[in-house]
């Protein structure tokens, strides 16, 4: 199985560090339901099937470290509405568009105007969707 993260629009392959965590891997079920009582005092439960909006949080926190040119690539596809993109994460494909805020990217070492090579660590908000 392979361990590479990317994610593209269709143009440039973006490559991310492949031990970034998916944060919420487990905390979504594409099942979801409500329960409501009928005027009799009767459960009445509701279930059905999401259709898409899983998310996909891919956290590197301070010891997974991002380049400047990588966190500006982001910045830019994130920059365009209702952009789908294909994440491709340990093996498997998704297709995903930005949640909102789409980077959370903090500098490892405050620095003035940074390098290209200058190091972030980042948090990068996603969410699956139907193609």
């Amino acid at each position: 199985m392979s361990l590479d993260i990317s994610i593209t629009d269709g143009t440039p392959v973006i490559p991310l560090p492949p031990d970034l965590d998916w944060r919420d891997e487990f905390g979504w079920t594409p099942v979801e339901h409500s329960t409501d009582y009928s005027m009799t005092g009767a459960l009445v439960v509701q279930e059905g099937e999401r259709q898409d909006g899983r998310p996909i949080t891919l956290f590197g926190g301070r010891e997974v470290w991002i380049p400047r040119t990588t966190i500006e690539a982001l910045h830019t596809m994130a920059s365009v509405p209702d952009q789908r993109m294909t994440l491709a994460l340990w093996g498997r494909s998704f297709t995903v568009m930005f949640r909102r805020p789409a980077i959370e990217a903090e500098p490892i070492r405050r620095m003035a105007n940074p390098g290209a090579e200058h190091k972030y660590a980042v948090t990068i908000n996603l969410m699956e969707i139907n193609p």
